[in-house]
């Protein structure tokens, strides 16, 4: 599978009450895929994998799947300190039809290179899932070095591209460099909105960006615009996508934002939060309609 694109790092909606609200996940999902995405990524960081059980990420996971039914790919997130609870996850998401797997470093305990080499090996030895690397050392503690990645590239064919949520440009441009000096078809993709086009113009294959969760035809926009060599629009949107880095400003956990802003353009009823993050800034929901005021969207505007 050959990912390119946006593909949005999708948030899991809850009720009121804090449960998972499938048919809600379900409408959400179907909005997004109007918008024209190239995939869609299911419980990565913003999908708060990491306050869902293994069932409820399971469910999730099964249910999404369904509901895309194909239309687009489907990257499945998958984080966890266990191996072997990786491993079951990997298991899962190959056998409800996901197109490929994210899988991040385990968090808690700084890893060598060496470990690190045997962790994702293992992970690639025992699926057939395409493997993309997820780079986020703000929130795994480590970043997965370019000569480790080139190792792993190398060496394992279903490893095959990598997220790089990283703040460091430079950072993005080596691994480009580097680890196509070992494979052609290796995919880079940014994370941060506002990298998407100096990390396409040196040849990324796109962006699982924060964004795209609520505002999806930014970036997408941006993207065609610049396959097209449409340098005037392309340029209007990076600047649409620069102002939208304030919503990792708004709240700790920008997720809670994402969602709030995802509620205000589509969804009605108020939105649902689990414990911890239930506490919130009490200026959030104003923050967030004066974001999008800001990139002058129509749809939902208060």
């Amino acid at each position: 599978m050959k990912f390119h694109g946006i593909i949005p790092p999708v948030v899991t909606l809850f009720d009121e009450d804090g449960n998972l609200d499938l048919d809600l996940n379900r409408k959400y999902l179907d909005e997004l895929i109007s918008h024209h995405i190239h995939g869609v990524l299911l419980m990565g960081s913003s999908g708060e994998f990491s306050s869902l059980s293994m069932e409820e990420r399971k469910l999730y996971v099964e249910e999404m799947i369904k509901s895309i039914n194909k239309r687009i790919p489907v990257l499945v997130g998958i984080g966890h300190t266990s191996l072997n609870e990786v491993l079951e996850l990997c298991t899962h998401a190959e056998e409800q039809g996901a197109d490929g797997a994210l899988i991040v470093n385990p968090y808690y305990w700084h890893l060598s290179n060496e470990q690190l080499y045997r962790f994702f090996s293992t992970i690639a030895k025992n699926t057939s899932l395409p493997i993309i690397l997820y780079n986020i050392p703000s929130l795994s503690g480590q970043s997965l070095s370019v000569d480790l990645v080139k190792r792993l590239a190398a060496d394992y064919n279903n490893i095959c591209g990598i997220k790089e949520t990283v703040s460091e440009f430079g950072h993005i441009r080596n691994m480009i460099t580097e680890v196509s000096k070992v494979r052609k078809d290796f995919m880079v993709f940014s994370a941060f909105d506002e990298h998407l086009l100096p990390a396409l113009m040196i040849g990324s294959a796109g962006s699982i960006n924060g964004s795209a969760v609520f505002a999806p035809e930014v970036s997408v926009a941006l993207y065609e615009d610049y396959q097209n060599s449409n340098l005037h629009e392309t340029e209007k949107n990076h600047k649409k996508l620069s102002k939208l880095m304030d919503l990792y400003t708004f709240c700790p956990s920008f997720f809670t934002t994402m969602k709030e802003a995802v509620h205000q353009r589509w969804l009605e009823g108020k939105v649902g939060h689990r414990a911890p993050f239930d506490v919130y800034p009490a200026d959030l929901s104003e923050k967030v309609s004066t974001l999008l005021k800001i990139i002058e969207m129509k749809e939902g505007i208060k």
